[in-house]
């Protein structure tokens, strides 16, 4: 069923406080306040223009105050669509009013003539905010009106604004998270602009009040919309309506833009597409019908961004999926896995990792100690989807392999040695925009094919050993001390004990040594079922959209890693 909504707009009627940054004739774009055959037009032409199967339609008393109008004009209106209601072309009634404006008494008119849904005019939950604005109520007072409201049963939505004179964003999250616990169900979200003939205007021409950028406001805005999309708030706007009196001169500063909510939806998917950490030429992402044109991106730059990482990109929908979820399917044109792993892995593993490609199997070699002898990451380091920088020693047998699987080779320019830190130059890992290593050990080939990269240096010189990196925000170590500064960097990281993990000769190994990424595939040397961290690796892995593959049912083995190449 499509949900219609007929909106009744009267302006600053009933009010009897002048916020500072209102001036409800410039927002409302309109002047007159309608008489109740007039209601009965704007009904009816908006009924006519509907179609007549699958909707479900609702009237909104919006601007002003409606609870605070004059009894006889309030029931006025009502008594003026319950026709459309009597019939069935309407299903309920809105109404958007303050919270001091809320009493049994008022409810109860309310509920008799069919409303169930009531906004309220929160803006902020902060007593300084709200002085500051001028609002006239407290928050004790939104408090007792919105438990009034959901004693009745009506559906209770909390009305936001960001931006406000005293406020910040940690002021304006709050006001959020006191929304979700007063019960609302509903929402919007508003910037705080400067409007023409406002308090607010004159406090900004004296410079005692700055307004958000469009940016900051965006990147807020969309802050608050996850949260509220978490906390299952049915978010019903987001920016202000465009008005002809804004455009024409009402405006004055601040977040004001046509295309504000195109602009956080767009971003809202952009940040879920940058958990997206697969290889392949062509990515297919499925969205909720509704989120179609919103996940492609305002200006499509959600499609763009994704073509610089891929070669094509299609969108789908899916009616299984909830309008805050996504799913994705890659493939690789005429491109298969190649893999370079150590061959003392299990036999079990070998051959399921052969199922799935071609495989450089690692012979022991007396380059370095025996220990590593086979290990991909201690000779490798893997720059492309499709190209490697190699040690400058490692055996030319191995070398032509990779030449006749298509893998592009950058020579590396310090040989590899038999104890550290010689054994650890091209140890590093690597995601898409990030380079970490104890970079005075890494290679000069690797700093110069990352060099676009940022650099994160750590102590650890062994550090592809201990770090996988599931994207360039997510990775999964077993090195405290890279997980203590990748945190402190803002990034998440799932540490792993590492006394679960064997590595012969050694009392134990690492959990990343035993991974690889194939795509959205973690392929992974052993069985996760005794794990201690097995819920939060579930947890983990699911957030980031990447699926677990047990090579064998055996114990977690550290095998120098699997590189996994597309040629």
């Amino acid at each position: 069923m499509k949900h219609y909504n007929i909106p009744i707009f009267l302006p600053e009627l009933a009010c009897p406080f002048r916020c500072v940054y209102c001036n409800q004739q410039s927002i409302a774009s309109q002047h007159h306040v309608p008489e109740t055959h007039e209601v009965l037009n704007t009904v009816r032409q908006h009924l006519d223009s509907f179609p007549d199967v699958d909707r479900v339609v609702e009237v909104a008393f919006f601007g002003g105050n409606f609870t605070g109008l004059p009894k006889k004009m309030m029931v006025g209106y009502l008594e003026a669509v319950q026709p459309f209601l009597d019939s069935g072309e309407v299903q309920s009634l809105r109404c958007s009013t303050r919270p001091d404006y809320i009493t049994p008494h008022i409810l109860q008119i309310l509920k008799r003539y069919g409303v169930k849904h009531i906004e309220l005019g929160a803006q902020s939950t902060n007593k300084v905010v709200l002085r500051a604005c001028g609002r006239g109520h407290s928050f004790e007072c939104l408090q007792h009106a919105a438990r009034l409201i959901l004693e009745e049963g009506f559906v209770l939505g909390l009305q936001m604004m960001t931006g406000l004179p005293e406020s910040s964003p940690e002021l304006d999250m709050q006001t959020a998270r006191d929304i979700v616990s007063l019960g609302a169900t509903e929402t919007r979200i508003y910037p705080c602009i400067v409007v023409r003939g406002t308090a607010l205007e004159k406090l900004y021409h004296k410079g005692a009040y700055q307004p958000q950028s469009l940016k900051a406001a965006v990147h807020q805005a969309c802050d608050l919309y996850s949260y509220f999309d978490e906390n299952q708030i049915n978010v019903l706007r987001i920016g202000l309506h465009r008005s002809e009196e804004l455009d024409k001169g009402g405006f004055v500063a601040g977040p004001y833009h046509p295309n504000f909510a195109e602009m956080v939806y767009s971003l809202f998917w952009k940040r879920k597409f940058d958990t997206i950490n697969v290889g392949g030429d062509k990515l297919t992402i499925f969205v909720h019908p509704s989120q179609y044109t919103k996940a492609i991106g305002y200006h499509t730059e959600n499609r763009k961004a994704l073509l610089k990482r891929f070669s094509q990109v299609d969108f789908a929908t899916s009616d299984t999926l909830s309008p805050s979820e996504f799913s994705y399917a890659t493939a690789h044109e005429e491109r298969l896995p190649f893999f370079v792993a150590s061959s003392l892995m299990p036999d079990i593993a070998r051959s399921k990792l052969a199922s799935f490609g071609k495989v450089l199997w690692l012979d022991p070699t007396d380059t370095v100690y025996h220990t590593i002898a086979t290990h991909p990451d201690i000779y490798f380091f893997p720059f492309a989807s499709d190209g490697l920088v190699f040690a400058p020693n490692t055996p030319k047998t191995w070398i032509a392999d990779l030449h006749r699987n298509k893998v592009r080779l950058a020579k590396g320019l310090l040989p590899l040695g038999k104890e550290h830190p010689k054994t650890t130059h091209y140890n590093a890992c690597v995601a898409d925009s990030l380079l970490i290593h104890n970079l005075k050990h890494t290679d000069p080939r690797i700093l110069d094919v990352c060099r676009d990269k940022r650099q994160i240096n750590v102590r650890q010189a062994y550090t592809c050993c201990n770090l996988l990196a599931v994207n360039d925000k997510a990775f999964i170590t077993s090195d405290a001390g890279i997980c203590e500064m990748l945190r402190h960097e803002g990034l998440e990281v799932l540490y792993i004990d590492p006394h679960q993990i064997q590595l012969e000769g050694h009392e134990y190994g690492f959990f990343p040594g035993c991974c690889g990424l194939m795509g959205n595939l973690l392929l992974i040397c052993g069985s996760t079922q005794s794990l201690s961290e097995k819920a939060s690796l579930n947890t983990f892995l699911k957030r980031h959209h990447v699926r677990l593959v047990e090579l064998y049912d055996g114990p977690l083995t550290d095998v120098g890693s699997i590189i996994c190449l597309f040629t």
